[in-house]
């Protein structure tokens, strides 16, 4: 059976690239970004600004979802960065998939959006949002935006992203802060398919690996769990 396309933005980015493997398994990959990219297996390029409602509109076309990687990914000046990639670009990518009717929607947010609770809090995810940053605080736009346009048309997943990161790298290993925000791009990538692939209208997910898990719960309606194959 053939596979659904879904669209990346963002596809040139770190996160794209370490969850595109388990990704392809599932799905065809459309990947948009302004940077260069190589295609690779089957993948459609497409180069596009995410702000750029008519290129976004066409680029949404026949696919099966919209998984939006795109943004700014840190603390940055919020006029000349955060503002045009993280809201403008955040609610173009929204309209378009609507407008092409995209049935599914998975939208990478941040943990930074519930980070400020302190450390001996465990966080679940209908808490109210309590940003650690600017950069969490426009996160919070584009959840507030999937609520929006999650309706008979689109289901809409909000996905608290944690530090995703190879199990290799050396902060994984041996930083015990970024380890209590963690998460593995094999755990976000099977959580990214389980939420394109469901019929839930709207939830919102902290995406964490052990030993994160222990501060951060990842209850969800879509059956993933960290760690589990």
């Amino acid at each position: 059976m053939e596979r659904p396309i879904v669209l990346v933005t963002g596809g040139a980015g770190r996160v794209a690239r370490w969850t595109a493997p388990l990704l392809r398994e599932a799905f065809r990959l459309r990947r948009l970004d302004l940077a260069d990219q190589e295609a690779e297996a089957d993948d459609e390029i497409v180069t596009a600004d995410i702000r750029d409602l008519e290129a976004m509109t066409r680029a949404c076309a026949g696919v099966r979802g919209v998984l939006h990687l795109a943004a700014q990914p840190a603390e940055a000046d919020f006029r000349s960065i955060l503002l045009p990639k993280n809201l403008d670009g955040t609610w173009a990518v929204f309209e378009a998939a609507s407008s092409a009717g995209v049935p599914r929607f998975a939208f990478a947010s941040t943990i930074q959006t519930i980070d400020g609770y302190p450390l001996d809090v465990r966080v679940t995810p209908d808490m109210p949002p309590w940003p650690s940053s600017v950069y969490g605080a426009t996160k919070l736009f584009g959840e507030a935006l999937g609520r929006y346009y999650a309706g008979s048309r689109m289901g809409v997943a909000s996905i608290r992203l944690g530090g995703v990161a190879p199990r290799e790298e050396e902060r994984v290993r041996d930083d015990e802060r970024f380890r209590s925000l963690w998460c593995a791009p094999d755990d976000l990538a099977r959580l990214f398919i389980a939420a394109i692939n469901s019929d839930v209208t709207y939830a919102t997910v902290i995406a964490v690996s052990l030993p994160a898990t222990e501060r951060f719960d990842t209850a969800n309606p879509f059956g993933w769990s960290p760690g589990s194959r």
